[in-house]
């Protein structure tokens, strides 16, 4: 964009000053508004007469500083599209002027650009119309046919510009005659058209324009037919009218790309199964085009046994099925026929009679396409009548495995051959050659089928054990009360081994003896002192221990005496057992001297307390008084005439505790009769 500089030249004569002092005061730019494109410069000249003609101090200002900037010589700068007030301000002495114009930044069309979309445009070089020009272009070439009216329309950068306005020219209007927004082409013949900014004129597109003798109809001929195979190709050829038409060239498309492609030859290509339109466009921009309708037939490419074989005997018949490839080939059917007449023959739906031992072919042909054929053996066979294990049911432990023996008859069998089963893989699997292993205990059912066709089963029933690894006993120590019998019991290892038994001993049969019922061993307290006994395993003979102590258990700990002082209860306790007791658990129940139970339980409603005496008691010791604890005790309300004590279990220094059964209670109750006397100060109980 050129840069407009207008310089203010101020030639001031002093004669001129002179008559100025007698004329009007005027201060003001030359012009009111202008107009400038981003970036140009612009030096207004400023009209001063009178007083402001006078020497002074100019200052200029800009009220849109993004617009426009403004110099201190008043030299204007274009910065961005949009309106500023540029304002100049005079000073003379005491007297201030001032003066204002308008500036309107406009941004300039850079490039103009032609919609081409709708038109027909090659590039000079092109084979298709170099022919055709007579004269020489560098610009792109428009093609028009006679008669032919085109809308034009453009597109100006940036699309901000301040005016999109645009002129339209052709060199021969005789040729292509230009409006507004349209063009005709008028006769055969060549032009250049321009199109260029009407603000910018300097920016402009041109284009060379051939009008041409169009093609007025175009057909397709299709020599080879109208059907093509998918992977096949077909031959087409266009027929234009008239034959004289300037441009000859045509564009060849498929509607069904899918279908079936053409290249610009006219060679169609078959894709899939289907119908495809083809059609012929011409290519000097007359709009003109045929089309065709090609099918695309998909042939036969494969046809595939379902069987691997056919085993038959005598007499028998079987059938054999196929699968025709691709699944939609447009013709299917297939023929069938055997390679010996002798051996097997065949019908057309596929059923094979066997006729005589012996092998053959059976061969399946598409009708089609013969080209493609498959065959399949046939073998007449003597075949399996019985699959049977001699030997019954078979018997393992688990982890093991063992061999199969089965027998196939007739003995001439043509094919012997047998595949294994199991109807529980948790319990035992088999593998091809009949070797059968033990998974888990459990019974589970081998089946062998045989695999000539006749489809003959024999089955053996298999039983997998669970041998023993390993007992122990449930606890390392039993303590047994005299004369009477406690069941101890052997764990085997694993559990679910089948055989649970176990046969027990005793070290001395004076101190304890036992009896056996499987894994449980019932002993019996004879007298007083430890022995050990014994369990071994019937399978395995594995075995276990534990230590067996008897004794009077129930009465280690007897009431030594019981007694009131001062309203308090007094217990003696006596360890009377061989051992040392660290802990003696009891209850108490109180009765008034009517019988009745009283109240003694913080719970506010029983007439019976928990207690324990917690301090160890060598074999013969008694316990002392005040360390006793009474638990849930309270004191009653009434005089306490009968106490009665209960000592329900113990604990040892092992941490064996014996919780004495009710039926023992008689034993270990002690009951006193406490005489009735005056309450005195209340001390500790125990």
């Amino acid at each position: 964009m050129e840069k407009k500089i207008v310089a203010i030249l101020l030639t001031v004569l002093l004669a001129t000053l002179a008559t100025a002092a007698l004329a009007a005061d005027v201060f003001r730019f030359d012009s009111k508004s202008i107009d400038l494109f981003e970036g140009e410069e612009a030096l207004i000249p400023l009209v001063r007469e009178g007083n402001p003609a006078e020497t002074g101090t100019l200052t200029y200002t800009a009220v849109n500083p993004k617009a426009v900037s403004v110099a201190p010589d008043g030299t204007i700068r274009a910065l961005n599209k949009g309106k500023s007030t540029v304002k100049v301000t005079l000073k003379t002495g005491k007297r201030t002027w001032t003066a204002s114009m308008t500036v309107n930044v406009l941004r300039a069309v850079t490039k103009v650009t032609l919609n081409t979309g709708k038109m027909t445009v090659y590039q000079p070089t092109d084979p298709m119309i170099q022919g055709l020009l007579q004269e020489e272009t560098l610009h792109d070439v428009i093609v028009l046919p006679v008669g032919k009216s085109l809308e034009l329309s453009t597109t100006c950068t940036p699309s901000d510009a301040s005016s999109k306005k645009v002129d339209y020219t052709s060199t021969d209007e005789g040729v292509l005659k230009v409006g507004k927004s349209s063009m005709r082409a008028v006769q055969a013949g060549e032009c250049d058209l321009t199109v260029a900014s009407e603000q910018n004129p300097e920016v402009k597109e041109i284009f060379h324009v051939l009008v041409t003798q169009p093609v007025t109809k175009i057909s397709i001929s299709a020599p080879s037919g109208k059907t093509v195979s998918v992977g096949g190709t077909l031959s087409l050829q266009e027929v234009l009218e008239p034959a004289n038409a300037s441009i000859q060239a045509v564009t060849w498309s498929s509607r069904n790309e899918q279908t079936a492609r053409v290249d610009q030859n006219g060679v169609v290509t078959g894709l899939k199964r289907g119908t495809a339109t083809i059609q012929v466009t011409a290519a000097d921009g007359s709009g003109r085009s045929g089309s065709i309708s090609i099918t695309v037939a998909q042939p036969v490419s494969a046809i595939v046994f379902k069987e691997s074989g056919l085993n038959l005997a005598n007499g028998q018949q079987g059938t054999v099925h196929v699968t025709v490839l691709p699944e939609n080939a447009n013709e299917k059917g297939v023929t069938y026929s055997s390679t010996d007449d002798t051996v097997a023959t065949v019908n057309q739906n596929g059923v094979v009679r066997a006729i005589s031992r012996g092998e053959c072919s059976i061969i399946a042909t598409s009708k089609s396409n013969p080209e493609v054929s498959a065959e399949i053996n046939v073998s007449v066979v003597q075949q399996v009548t019985a699959i049977t294990f001699p030997g019954g049911t078979v018997s393992l432990p688990v982890r093991t495995s063992a061999q199969l023996f089965w027998q196939v008859a007739p003995e001439d069998a043509t094919i012997k051959d047998v595949v294994f089963a199991t109807n529980n893989k948790k319990v035992a699997t088999v593998d091809a050659h009949g070797v059968v292993t033990g998974i888990a205990r459990g019974t589970a059912t081998i089946t062998a089928t045989a695999t000539d066709g006749s489809r003959k089963k024999g089955q053996v029933k298999v039983t997998v054990t669970q041998p023993v690894e390993g007992v122990s006993i449930q606890y390392g120590v039993y303590h047994i009360q005299l004369d009477r019998s406690l069941n101890i019991k052997a764990i085997i290892s694993p559990r679910n081994a089948n055989n649970q038994n176990v046969h027990f001993t005793t070290g001395d049969e004076y101190v304890a003896t036992v009896t056996d019922n499987k894994n449980i061993g019932r002993v019996r307290g004879r007298h007083a002192g430890t022995t050990t006994i014994t369990g071994v395993t019937e399978d395995g003979g594995y075995s276990a221990s534990a230590e067996i102590r008897v004794g009077d258990f129930n009465r280690a700990v007897i009431v030594d005496d019981l007694y009131l002082e001062r309203d308090n209860i007094r217990i003696v306790l006596r360890n009377r057992s061989d051992f040392t007791v660290d802990r003696v658990y009891f209850t108490c129940e109180t009765y008034d001297a009517n019988g009745q139970p009283l109240v003694c339980n913080s719970d506010g409603v029983s007439n019976s307390f928990s207690g324990a005496y917690r301090q160890e008691l060598y074999p013969g010791d008694i316990s002392e008084h005040y360390i006793f604890d009474f638990g849930d005790y309270v004191q009653p309300t009434a005089m306490i005439a009968r106490v009665v004590l209960k000592v329900t279990g113990w604990r040892d220094l092992e941490g064996y505790t014996r919780n004495i059964p009710e039926d023992e209670y008689p034993n270990q109750t002690y009951t006193r009769y406490i005489p009735v006397v005056l309450p005195g100060n209340s001390g500790e109980n125990g």
